[in-house]
């Protein structure tokens, strides 16, 4: 009669199978998380920078002072490289390039935040409609990168409506 007194081989195989598929959702779980978190970070400071502009501009109305744009349009700095880089993505037209205005480190110190510019990024403002955008974009989901307040806010716009669906057919279902 053989003594056993420790795992076989299977079992070790098995084990760290499973040891191995554990952490490998866990990694999923928490770069998912991670980039829901960067994205509800860019989302606040985009939201945070159109804020601070309207603020800015609705007190020299009142005052009744001259609108003064903070930042410096997109059609002279088209030369900046990042500004180049974003700019051959065509996600604004070339139309657009007198409507918006980059904001600089010091512009956003100008409108009183305290918040900057990401790493090789700027933040772009359309004072007309006041739509922000990142140079650098956001991972959203899978290869899908979005660059504008607008894009986000409506994706998760898209994402409410659907779970609110979902909870719907689920009531109707019991």
């Amino acid at each position: 009669m053989k003594n056993n007194k420790g795992m076989g081989m299977i079992q070790l195989i098995i084990s760290i199978i499973i040891i191995a598929l554990i952490v490998a959702i866990g990694v999923y779980y928490v770069r998912m998380k991670y980039n829901q978190a960067k994205v509800q970070t860019t989302k606040t400071d985009m939201l945070l920078v159109e804020w601070k502009a309207k603020d800015v501009i609705e007190k020299q109305t009142v005052k009744g002072e001259e609108k003064t744009y903070i930042g410096t349009k997109v059609s002279e700095m088209k030369e900046e490289p990042l500004i180049k880089e974003f700019l051959n993505q065509n996600i604004i037209s070339e139309e657009e390039y007198e409507k918006y205005y980059v904001l600089t480190d010091e512009d956003l110190a100008k409108l009183g935040l305290e918040i900057s510019n990401y790493e090789n990024s700027f933040f772009l403002i359309n004072y007309e409609n006041y739509e922000i955008i990142s140079t650098k974009g956001c991972k959203y989901e899978k290869d899908e990168t979005l660059y504008k307040l607008s894009d986000i806010l409506a994706k998760e716009g898209e994402k409410e409506t659907a779970k609110e669906e979902q909870i719907k057919k689920e009531m109707e279902n019991k």
